[in-house]
This record gives structure tokens, sequence and C-alpha cells, in this order.
């Protein structure tokens, strides 16, 4: 046995000597050099570009061993003389001993040096690749079928020792929807490749976009665990790094995570993902911020289906937290719902923080806010179910949704259990004729624009339901407000009904686009006490009592003074079992009464305030100017009528009240005005209306008084008897007396 097995290894021996001594005379008796032409030949003939090779080296032992220089593949017809690909340098060898005898695949270094390709696509839509891909698929119909062959190598003989890729570049530009992206710098260094062992990844490259203006250095390492058996992939220690500059604005991002990716059921888990990014601009508050994100994803590509779960959101002092599923995310019609809960923070400490200082009546308003809410949405809309707010002492409940991201379309049913809505506005301006503006300048009134484009934009359909609301010192209960109105053209309303004062108020109003807005305002307000109401909201106790108040007014404008200036309307109003304040009525008589007996230093000390049992007035508002002449008011002591005009513009009034004294009354204070009973005596009032002048009209009421004495002296029997002789003696002429006997003269 030991001769027969010393020839079968003097033969196996004698063959590999052959062998390598033919591979050592290929390595030196053959120059792939020689075969450059027919090369770039046969690719023109195949492809229709130009093929242009530097120097071609090759080694055959040990290494099989195939090296390029210089390589250039021309463009496509039509797009210019900028080749498609280049190669500075590449090269790539095979263990050839293991190959032949082992049928196992050992590859060197894989090295890529200055490769750059040029991607481009017209502006008819037609790419610079085109040609290849159609090249592809004309001789992939033409092969013949073919037995497939037994493989002779398998995927798990793969031993690679990595691959580096140095300045390498890839651009693209579409002229069809200008936009130029490019790849540049691109650098990329493997570990040794081998099935189902981890290998060590190292990328880095600079991306560039021109439309919009970007650019940005991004980064990739980690440790990948193939596992090609099972068709699974790992990954440990994964971080993507992005620094760069982006619409003026500073990025710096930090991605940290585990992939874990099914390949076979396209599952993929991104677990304890971490994500900080930090944004800086001039535009961005305090001039940088920072987002942390936190989580665990996972992802079904062949279901559309998403679970993050775990979620976290940081920002400033604010954090999110959520449990979030989708479904539908690789059809039309993707889902995303889950619960939402923003913990307990300081709004007013927030938008410091963002730089915007707050001014409000209250400085402890805002201190503290939180959320929880159900999240539904889709790509166009979003909606907060179960939606529960706590703003420092009040509770919001209920639901509110965006039905459309493009027209910011509203849809809201809220509920709010109590609000002071007077501590979360600026402080009230001490000069009543002038507005503040947002840089703090002092504005007429009448030059402030209307919120026209805030109602323009407005687009809503929704309810607000509130137990308890001050605002602007009125104290309303039980209020509902309802919004109406959707689309940018379309008319908008707002309705708010609620119990104030005793009483109830019903508001309409109508906002109607156009180049020149149109507002419509109806009122009305029922048995409210007036006394609390206007002192409440004007700060000023005019009047008492039980009162009604309507109007129905409206105008066009695009400022105050504008829509003044058109108003047109109605008002009306009345009170019962109250006094108007200000002025006392009676004394101001008794003052004229005392000037017509010439007594003009005479003074009183009373109450500031008429009473009555009835007061009522109307009016109608042509272009700015109310003009009322049916004022009709009642007392034990005086009956009063009035007209006159009030202008709204420049806020000034030219009114005249009529009080007469009732005959059989005793004035306020049981002073007695029986000299002036049935007298009317006129009080002129003019110049602000909220600090209006009056005047009394002593000539008036002088002509009264003068005009009573004569009637009185007219029904007296012996002046109508003198009054009658001086008519007959005028009509008829004198007529001699008869004298009388002369009377006996008697004794004194």
């Amino acid at each position: 046995m030991a001769k027969p097995l010393k020839i079968v290894l003097l033969v196996l021996g004698s063959f590999v000597l052959l062998v390598v001594a033919a591979l050592l005379a290929v390595a030196l008796l053959f120059d792939p050099n020689d075969y450059r032409d027919q090369i770039q030949a046969a690719v023109k003939e195949e492809t229709g570009r130009d093929l242009a090779l530097g120097d071609i080296q090759l080694k055959v032992f040990p290494w099989l061993r195939v090296s390029l220089a210089d390589a250039r593949l021309g463009n496509a017809p039509g797009f210019g003389d900028v080749p498609f690909a280049e190669v500075r340098k590449a090269s790539v060898g095979v263990k050839l001993m293991p190959l032949l005898f082992d049928k196992q695949v050992q590859v060197s270094t894989v090295t890529l040096d200055g490769l750059h390709v040029n991607l481009a696509k017209n502006a008819e839509g037609l790419s610079n690749w085109d040609d290849l891909l159609q090249h592809a698929r004309q001789q992939e119909e033409e092969k013949t079928p073919k037995v497939k062959a037994e493989a002779q190598f398998s995927l798990d003989s793969l031993d690679i020792d990595g691959v580096t890729v140095d300045d390498a570049a890839v651009v693209y530009d579409d002229a069809q929807a200008g936009k130029h992206y490019e790849l540049q710098k691109l650098k990329l260094k493997t570990g040794t490749l081998r099935p189902s062992d981890p290998f060590d990844l190292d990328l880095a490259a600079t991306v560039m976009s021109k439309t919009p203006a970007a650019q940005a250095d991004v980064s990739l390492s980690g440790t990948i665990k193939p596992d090609l058996k099972a068709n699974k992939l790992d990954t440990d220690g994964l971080k993507l790094g992005i620094q760069g500059k982006a619409l003026d604005y500073d990025i710096d991002t930090t991605i940290k995570t585990r992939l874990v990716a099914d390949l076979a059921a396209q599952v993929f888990n991104l677990d304890a993902l971490d994500v900080e990014a930090k944004l800086g601009g001039k535009s961005i508050p305090n001039g940088s911020q920072t987002i942390r994100l936190a989580g665990d994803l996972a992802y079904n590509l062949k279901e559309g289906a998403l679970r993050f779960a775990n979620g976290k959101l940081q920002a400033a002092d604010l954090t999110l937290t959520t449990d979030i599923s989708g479904r539908g995310l690789n059809g039309e019609h993707p889902q995303l719902s889950g619960p939402l809960t923003i913990a307990p923070f300081s709004p007013r400490k927030l938008l410091e923080s963002f730089g915007t200082k707050l001014d409000t009546a209250d400085p402890k308003a805002l201190a503290q806010a939180s959320l929880q809410a159900q999240y539904s949405g889709t790509l166009s809309s979003a909606r907060l179910q179960n939606l529960v707010v706590a703003l420092d002492q009040t509770r919001i409940t209920g639901d509110f949704g965006i039905e459309d991201f493009k027209t910011l379309a509203l849809a809201f049913a809220l509920q709010v259990d109590s609000i002071d809505a007077d501590r979360y506005l600026p402080p009230k301006s001490k000069d009543k004729e002038k507005v503040a503006t947002p840089d703090g300048e002092k504005k007429d009134l009448n030059a402030v624009q209307l919120p026209a484009e805030m109602l323009q934009k407005l687009n809503a359909d929704g309810t607000i339901d509130i137990g308890k609301l001050v605002v602007d010192k009125l104290k309303l209960s039980d209020i509902r407000i309802k919004l109406s109105g959707q689309g940018a053209q379309t008319v908008k309303q707002q309705d708010l009904s609620a119990r104030l004062y005793g009483g109830s108020v019903k508001l309409t109003h109508r906002y109607t686009p156009g180049a020149t807005p149109g507002y419509a305002l109806k009122t009305l307000l029922s048995s409210f006490q007036a006394g609390p109401f206007l002192q409440d909201f004007t700060g000023k106790d005019y009047v008492s009592g039980v009162a009604d108040f309507s109007a129905d007014v409206s105008g066009r404008g695009k400022t105050v003074g504008e829509l003044r200036r058109t108003l047109d309307g109605k008002l009306a109003a009345q009170a019962k079992n109250g006094a108007v304040k200000g002025f006392n009525l009676g004394q101001i008589i008794r003052k004229g009464e005392a000037m017509l007996a010439g007594n003009l230093n005479y003074s009183e000390t009373s109450t500031p305030e008429t009473d009555f049992t009835t007061i009522s007035v109307s009016g109608t508002l042509n272009n700015g100017v109310l003009h009322s002449d049916d004022l009709s008011a009642a007392s034990p002591l005086f009956r009063v009528g009035g007209a006159g005009d009030i202008n709204l513009v420049d806020e000034t009034i030219n009114y005249t009240a009529k009080p007469t004294v009732v005959e059989t009354s005793k004035g306020q204070g049981g002073k007695e005005l029986a000299q002036l009973s049935g007298v009317t005596i006129p009080i002129r009032l003019s110049g602000s209306l909220w600090k209006p002048k009056y005047k009394i009209d002593i000539e008036d009421a002088v002509k009264q008084k003068a005009t009573e004495k004569v009637r009185e002296k007219l029904n007296d029997p012996e002046v109508k008897q003198k009054l009658n002789d001086k008519l007959n003696d005028l009509l008829f002429g004198k007529k001699k007396k008869q004298e009388k006997p002369a009377e006996p003269q008697t004794t004194p």
C-alpha cells in the first residue's frame, strides 16, 4: 500500500507544480494592457458609451489580484462631456490556492479610491442611466434559458478582509424638479467580512443641497452582526452624527440606537433609540435650543404597522411621553394613535426660555400647566380626544382637532370649569384714548387695525362651555361660545350666550371677508342689574336698577375709526326702579329756581343721583352718529324727555334732557319745588361723551315761569272784567259814564 500511496502523492505534487509553473508563466508572459483596446471596444458595442482605461495590473500568485487605474465611462448622449463614472484606483484580490483546492473565496481588502458618479435628469425627465437599464433588460431577454448548474461555491465560504472607499462622490442633478444634491468626501471602512460574523463599520461623508441650500457632515459607526442563514441583522453601538447648516439653522444631531432587523419578515426595530438635536440660529430663541427624543421604535414594512413605545420628547422645560401606534403606513391612508401626556410645567418659564417675556395683570398667572389626551391622526388631520388640560386653577376637558392641515380647519367641543381671564391679559392702560402696540408705542384708538386677518384665517366649527368666567372685570356664568365658518372666503360667525348679573346675554357677531371687511353685531341683555354690570364693565356706576339693552349694528372698515364712521343700526335700553348716578336732577332744578329768584350763591348737600321708576331710550345709528329723540323717564318728582346726538367717532355728545317737575310732588330730600310745578327746565349736555358738561337753560325756564304767572292773572275775575272793558273800548269806542246822583254827605 505504501508504493501506490507514494505514486498518488507524486502525481498530485507534479500537478501542483505544473499549475504553479503555469501561473508563473502567465504572470511573467501575460500583459492585460495588451487587451485594453478590445475591452474598450466591447463596452462601446454593448453600451454605446466610451470607456477609457488606464494602467491594468494582474498578479497571479499567491493572490489573484487585479488593479485598475484611471478608468472612465462616458455619459449618455445629451448630458455633456462630464463622465458618467470614473475611478482613480481600484483593486481586489482572491487567494488562489484555497480557491482551487478548497473552493473557499478569500478576498483581500477591496479598495476604491476617487470613485465619482454623476447622475442627472434633464428637463424632459430623461435620466443618464435609462439607456444602461434598457440595455440590461434587452440582454436579459435575449439570453437562452440554461439549466442551472450545481453551485460550486457556498456563501458561507466567503471571506473578505474588508472594504475601503476613499474620496468617493455622487452627484445628482434634476433639471426637471430643479433639485441638486451631492455626496462628497465619502469614506468607508469595514472590518473583515465573513458570513454571520460581526464586523465594524465606519462611514463619513459630506451631504450638500442647492435648493434648499444645505450642507452637513454625516458619520455612521458601529458593529454589524449579520445572520445570513436566518436572514437577520443585529447591531451594537450604532451611532449616526449630523453636523451642518440648513435654511440658516445650525444643526448638530446625534442618534444612538440598536438596529434589529428580520429581513425575511421585513420587521425593523430601533431599540433604545436616543436622539439629541441642537438647533441654532438668529430666529431660535436664545440662539440655541436642544431637543431630545427617546424610546423603542418597531416597524413592520409588509403590514405598514408601527409602534413607538416608551416615547419621551424633551424640549426646554417641556416633557412629553407617549406610546404611539400606526397602521396603514404603506398605503394611501396611514393612521397614528395613542396616549399623549405633558408633565406639569410652567408656561411662563417656558415662554421666557424662548425669549418671550410676559406682561400679565397677575404676575403669578401661567405658573403651571399639564396635558393628557388620546391622539389620533392622519397625514391631513389630527385630533385630541378625552383631553384634560390643567392651567393654574382651571381645568379644561373635551375634544380638539385639526380637520385639515392645509386650511387649519378646527373642530372642538371644550368644557372649562372656571377661569379669570383678566389674570392673563396685559395690565390696563391708564390712557383710555390710546392703546399700546406690541413695541410699547401709544396709538390713537381710531387708528388701531381691526383683527380682519385673524378672522379671515379663523377656520373653525366648535363650542366652548364655561362654568364661570371673569373677563374685563365682567362676571359671567353658564357661558356657551360657538364658532362657525370654515374656508377663507366664507362668512365667520361667533355666538355667545351667558348668565350675568341676575340676567342673561345673547350676542352674535358676523364677519364678512372682502377688500373692506364687514362686521355685524346683535346683542340682547335682559333683566340684568345695571349698577354692578356698569361698575365692573366701565369702572363707574352710572345707573342702578333692572335693565334691558339691545343693539343691532353693522359697519365696514379696516380700522376702528373706519368702522365707527360707517356704523348703522339701532340701539335701545330701558331700566326700572333705579337711579341715574352722577347728578341730582332735583338739586340742579332747585339751583335753577334760586337763580331765577336772583340767588346766585345757592348751594346744598345731597346725594348725586336721580331716582326713577322707569327710564327708556332708543336711537338710530347713521355713519357713526347716534340720534335719539325718545328719552322717557318717570319718577315721583319728574317726567323727563330728551333728544340729541352722540358722535361715536370723536366720542362727543350734544344732547338736551328736558325734565318737568310733577305738580303735586316733593323734591328729592323732601324739599318743596311747588314754585316750579309743571315747569320744564332743559339741561344741555355737551363735550366729551365720558366727561360731559351740562348747562341749565335758565332763559327757557324764565319764559315758562312768566307765562304761568300771566295765566294766573288772567284767571282773576277782576282782571278779566278790566280786560273785557278794554276790549269794548277798542271795538265800540268810549261811552260817557252816567253821572250818579250825589249822595248825602255823611257826618265824619
